[in-house]
């Protein structure tokens, strides 16, 4: 579903770039240059958020900001200047942010905020915080920016939220609290989950001059004092999220096939070894299949390595596709290799050679080249807890595979 914003300005010129960095972010963009325009498609369109002039001239006072935030619109602020009394009316509202159009990293800034909203949705934040009001605050400043909010009312219970719900990436946690303080919770958490699973954020009302340092050294993120301002609130917590996206593209990066995005051999390594040692202290038999493509050094040579590359990525999808609960990789070239979790042998065999037919009735039509191509397969099935002697195991099956005239799946 694309989402719609909604941007009042009176500049065409701003509201043309404006219009331009929502759609670079993936918004449909509507422009209106007064606020009865606004208000026409507001009863036409439902607005996933606004950016709005201060003044415009039917509404030179800011009235236009009470209007998107009281229809429920959140609302970015973009104003020539931020005297006293811009700011006083401004901070009547509930709205996202507010901007200044001094420069150019004004623009920059308004493409962070459009970016991270959509982010926000899928981001889920633990509010620990014994005294209701409080709590309401920080659930309400955080529900303005459409992240997914949870409430604890002490450390014990956000233990028990946080084993409900391990997605969570964010804990914002008072240190004041009956039985568990927030230090405490925090060293608690550190222990679970490390820096770049969770972010954590403490927050006091306590004049301690050391509070701050000693959440810090218990494994916290970041620290504020209450009563905190919220336009810092929302700094420092967009930027701990920033982080954490930071940290998972990374990581991605690391066990990412480039070509074909499965899992890279050091992935398969580090979790087919996890598994293994599982299995051979439960006694089970692992299975593990090599596969690659027949004669690719041929396609390579006869329709060049561009054709090349987009068969790789062809077979990928089919992996995904045939094996989606399985662990698998692309271990190098055209070698790509399957950990079995789950089923029987016989089970996993049957898909195996439904796979083999599969590629080989339909490989012509995976890619504009039209290319045509088989593969050959090793399985293997036994207690062995070294997973570098299993694939041994299964890649001398595939050779047999390939001595038998390919095409096949040698068990």
């Amino acid at each position: 579903m694309t989402r719609r914003v909604l941007i009042i300005e009176d500049t065409p010129t701003i509201a043309k770039v404006q219009k331009h960095i929502a759609i670079s972010c993936g918004y449909e963009a509507d422009i209106a240059s007064s606020l009865a325009q606004a208000q026409a498609l507001m009863s036409e369109h439902h607005y996933f958020c606004a950016v709005v002039d201060f003044i415009l001239p039917d509404a030179p006072l800011g009235e236009a900001i009470p209007v998107t935030v009281n229809a429920e619109i959140p609302t970015i602020v973009m104003t020539g200047n931020i005297d006293k009394r811009t700011r006083e009316i401004v901070d009547k509202y509930a709205i996202i942010d507010y901007i200044t159009k001094e420069n150019k990293q004004a623009y920059h800034y308004l493409k962070k905020q459009l970016t991270r909203l959509p982010r926000n949705e899928m981001v889920k934040v633990l509010v620990v915080e014994d005294s209701r009001h409080a709590r309401l605050y920080i659930c309400s400043l955080l529900y303005r920016h459409k992240y997914q909010v949870l409430e604890a009312k002490d450390g014990v219970e956000a233990l028990e939220v946080l084993q409900q719900h391990p997605d969570i990436s964010v804990i914002i946690a008072d240190n004041e609290m009956p039985r568990m303080k927030g230090d405490e919770l925090c060293a608690e958490i550190r222990r679970l989950y490390s820096n770049e699973d969770k972010v954590i954020i403490g927050v006091s009302g306590s004049d301690s001059p050391h509070l701050s340092a000693r959440f810090l050294k218990s494994g916290a993120n970041d620290y504020l004092r209450k009563p905190f301002n919220p336009e810092e609130f929302y700094c420092r917590l967009s930027l701990n999220v920033d982080m954490l996206d930071q940290i998972a593209t990374i990581r991605l990066q690391a066990n990412t096939d480039y070509l074909t995005k499965l899992p890279n051999r050091r992935y398969f390594f580090e979790h087919a070894k996890k598994y293994q040692r599982i299995r051979t202290v439960n006694n089970q038999a692992s299975q593990v299949a090599m596969i690659d493509i027949d004669h690719f050094k041929h396609i390579n040579d006869n329709y060049g390595h561009d054709a090349g590359d987009d068969v790789l990525v062809a077979l990928a999808q089919a992996f995904d596709k045939f094996f989606p609960e399985q662990l698998l990789a692309r271990l190098g070239g055209e070698e790509f290799v399957v950990y079995f979790n789950d089923n029987s042998e016989q089970e996993n065999t049957k898909q195996l050679e439904l796979f083999r037919k599969y590629i080989e009735l339909n490989s012509a039509s995976f890619t504009t080249h039209n290319i045509p191509f088989t593969v050959s397969a090793g399985f293997v099935s036994m207690q062995e807890p070294k997973i570098d002697e299993l694939l041994k195991e299964a890649d001398n099956k595939l050779y047999e595979a390939k001595e038998l005239g390919r095409n096949r799946v040698i068990l």
